[in-house]
């Protein structure tokens, strides 16, 4: 039979009372001022504890809302960057600032799209961080702030004539630079997988946006799931479902083919696997 310990008595080490020197109080609060509990990881767990299946309802227009996050945004608790985004306390706590974190992260979130999808990429990508206003610039996009959440292009991923290019805006937080790297990492696979003429042929010119940017932001909420970012995947779902563009409609087509899997499981049916994918 194997002894059960009390894991509120681990720090006596077999025995071993802690040291009279240790305060555990004191402790705590210092993790908790360096931002430990309260943590885009404790997140995962409480959302995974109190179990998936309370979906997140998003009410555009009523409250403010975290440009990064989707999080109602309490009082006075979050920050005002310069160009009037509103970024909550957590967020503020993970933005990724060095070119170390980014290389990271990104090297992270392109294998585990490789492993929840089984692909492959196969190819050299060229990564950027850049600021609001050049993302903007180069994708045609006008960002104009509000109080309420504030739906803009966060990154883009393109195919140049030097090779494959993934662009990411600065200063943003773990969790939405995550989303973002998966949102466009699935496009280059699109454009290294995909025959465009035959996307074409079957769906239409028309209907290119609604293919290629419905299935980048299926992939992304699919993979916030699959990583266990509950709380986060729920609210981005809830978003999403709710846009009128072609980002909106177009996930609706793929989450209607390809059911979001909340539970973590292994996926059996992506859009990965056909070349005509609705």
């Amino acid at each position: 039979m194997t002894a059960r310990i009390d894991p509120k008595r681990y720090l006596q080490l077999g025995g071993v009372a802690p040291a009279h020197s240790f305060n555990g109080s004191t402790t705590l609060a210092y993790l908790q001022s360096k931002g430990f509990g309260d943590n885009y990881l404790e997140q995962s767990r409480v959302a995974v504890g109190r179990g998936a299946g309370q979906d997140f309802v998003f009410e555009p227009g009523t409250a403010n809302y975290c440009d990064f996050c989707a999080r109602p945004l309490m009082g006075g608790e979050f920050d005002l960057l310069q160009d009037g985004r509103e970024r909550c306390v957590t967020c503020s706590r993970t933005a990724v600032t060095t070119h170390e974190e980014f290389v990271l992260l990104y090297q992270e979130v392109r294998r585990n799209l490789e492993v929840i999808f089984e692909i492959q990429f196969n190819v050299g990508i060229t990564v950027r961080m850049e600021n609001a206003k050049t993302i903007a610039r180069r994708t045609n996009e006008r960002f104009e702030p509000t109080a309420g959440f504030d739906p803009r292009v966060l990154g883009f991923g393109s195919k140049t004539a030097n090779g494959y290019e993934l662009y990411i805006e600065n200063g943003s937080p773990k969790l939405p630079s995550i989303q973002t790297m998966a949102h466009e990492l699935t496009h280059i696979w699109q454009f290294r997988n995909w025959d465009e003429s035959a996307i074409h042929a079957k769906y239409g010119a028309r209907n290119h946006l609604f293919i290629y940017e419905g299935m980048a932001s299926w992939a992304m909420i699919q993979y916030l799931y699959s990583t266990k970012e509950t709380d986060f995947a729920s609210r981005e779902a809830a978003h999403t479902r709710a846009r009128q563009d072609e980002y909106g409609a177009g996930f609706r087509l793929f989450e209607e083919r390809y059911p979001i899997r909340v539970d973590g499981r292994v996926l059996r049916e992506t859009p990965f696997k056909h070349k005509l994918p609705l």
